[in-house]
């Protein structure tokens, strides 16, 4: 703007209408001449001013939009670059360490095992005489299954190597307290024509010998033991192991009972009674396969737990019957008489074992 530096008069302004109109001024008027001219100097020195004023403020304005447009595309650029760079991960935290199933270990394990026992019995050839004939029976045989089964509980030690990440092998021995037993009553009937042989008077030619072998016994399985390789392999996250194995059984096996063979000769009643027992510690194979994963108790991780089936083959045990009494059932004077007649067994023990159970790894 322009800036005024006072009032001016009449004259002056006639003065100053002069100037513009190349008027001359009488010299009387010299003085107000030389006024208009300061006058007009001033004015164009405020002229000058204010333009200058003015070009500053372009100046400015020019630089505060500049900066203004310079951070805008600084801010644009950054915000591009931060789009191309790569995005950090977030953060993650460290795996859990692969278990290691090499070592050594002991457990407890416990359940159910249920066996199978499949005996043969074999009657001995039997004589029965009368007070004038006789027959003797040829030998026969039958069979009977009983099914021992029970509760039991052991113990087991073994080691674990760790072939590969996936591959385990190791070797067991676990013994079973064992509670499997079972009881039968056993039904055979027999019947022949056979040959009559003179004890006095004499007779017919044949006779007929029937009758019937009842025999109540107990078949049992008091303890057992393995030996046993394994071979696993690893899945899951490394703590899982599902592995076949066998080797070599043992136990204890145990067959007893008494049998009463009765019948007739022709018309002559008979009987025979017999006891038979036996125990022994048998030998023979298990074969079998499972499944053991390892248990994090904060962060402890030693313990396992396992489960795992088994069939075991234990052999065969005999027993042979000793008799207790034998005779002709009614009056009979000599030679009347019953003899004969034992009972052979010979039993086939099978197990299959259903179990589980914890073991303890040292490290």
């Amino acid at each position: 703007m322009r800036r005024w530096c006072g009032e001016i008069g009449p004259a002056a302004r006639s003065l100053i209408k002069a100037e513009k109109t190349n008027t001359t001024l009488p010299k009387s008027n010299t003085h107000l001449k030389s006024y208009v001219n300061n006058f007009n100097l001033k004015n164009e020195q405020d002229s000058h001013v204010n333009v200058d004023a003015e070009a500053r403020g372009a100046s400015m304005a020019s630089r505060v939009i500049s900066t203004l447009l310079g951070a805008a595309f600084v801010s644009a650029s950054g915000i591009a670059f931060a789009a191309d760079m790569p995005v950090k991960a977030p953060y993650a935290p460290a795996p859990a360490p692969v278990y290691n199933w090499t070592g050594w270990y002991v457990g407890v394990n416990a359940r159910a095992s249920m066996g199978n026992a499949n005996t043969n019995f074999n009657v001995a050839p039997m004589t029965v005489s009368g007070t004038s004939y006789g027959s003797t029976t040829p030998p026969f045989g039958f069979s009977d299954r009983t099914y021992p089964d029970g509760f039991i509980g052991g113990g087991q030690i073994g080691y674990n190597w760790q072939y590969s990440p996936l591959i385990v092998v190791g070797l067991e021995a676990d013994f079973q307290g064992a509670v499997e037993k079972d009881n039968e009553y056993a039904t055979s009937n027999f019947s022949f024509t056979l040959p009559a042989f003179a004890t006095g008077g004499g007779g017919p030619p044949t006779t007929t010998s029937t009758g019937t072998v009842l025999t109540n016994y107990e078949t049992k399985i008091d303890w057992f033991g393995t030996v046993r390789a394994r071979l696993g392999y690893v899945w899951g996250n490394g703590n899982v192991l599902t592995y076949v194995t066998g080797g070599f059984a043992y136990g204890q096996v145990k067959i007893n009972g008494a049998s009463v063979t009765s019948g007739t000769q022709s018309i002559l009643p008979f009987a025979i009674s017999q006891t038979f027992s036996d125990s022994h510690t048998n030998t023979g194979w298990v074969l079998g396969y499972g499944t053991e994963g390892v248990i994090d108790f904060w962060g402890a991780r030693n313990w396992t737990w396992k489960v795992e089936t088994l069939y075991m083959d234990l052999g065969h045990l005999g027993a042979t019957g000793a008799i207790t009494g034998s005779g002709i059932t009614e009056p009979c004077g000599p030679p009347c008489s019953a003899t004969g007649g034992q009972v052979t067994t010979n039993t086939h023990f099978t197990d299959w074992i259903l179990r589980g159970g914890l073991n303890y790894k040292f490290y």
